[in-house]
């Protein structure tokens, strides 16, 4: 047996915890170890100088001042969680209200920076005649022919 195992049964021992089968290999330890005789020893009577001390009396006031601040804490704690599962609802609304600008500004600013030109449905119509499915790209709710862009930019030269 290790010292370090001995010792923690000699604290098992005079809490008067220690199981009968661990008793008796620290008798056989404690007759080869002079040094687990010495903290044995040691720890002996440092529990009889603690057993001597006097145990000082446990305030009456102070039971009641627990309980109080225990209640007051919960309180606290209840408080917090409601804030917490309320501050979600101003976030989610500047979410959508994000995505909802974010939306209307890129459906304005598309149209802006790259508008359709006046005759669009007789360029769709054309075009729609004169393709194969193959070159058909659809976005959305709108149909976009292969090079439309280039194509009208030409009509207009």
């Amino acid at each position: 047996m290790r010292c370090s195992k001995a010792q923690y049964l000699i604290e098992l021992k005079l809490d008067n915890e220690l199981p009968e089968e661990k008793g008796k290999a620290l008798k056989l330890h404690l007759r080869k170890c002079s040094q687990c005789r010495k903290y044995e020893a040691e720890a002996r009577e440092l529990q009889q100088l603690l057993c001597t001390y006097p145990v000082r009396e446990f305030p009456s006031w102070l039971h009641n001042r627990i309980l109080e601040e225990t209640v007051k804490h919960e309180r606290k704690r209840m408080l917090n969680g409601l804030i917490v599962r309320w501050q979600t609802i101003p976030a989610l609304v500047a979410i959508v209200l994000s995505l909802m600008g974010g939306w209307a500004l890129g459906k304005t600013a598309y149209s802006k920076i790259n508008p359709l030109p006046e005759n669009a449905s007789v360029i769709y119509s054309n075009q729609a005649s004169q393709t194969d499915s193959l070159n058909l790209v659809v976005f959305g709710e709108s149909t976009l022919m292969e090079d439309l862009f280039y194509q009208t930019s030409e009509d207009y030269k």
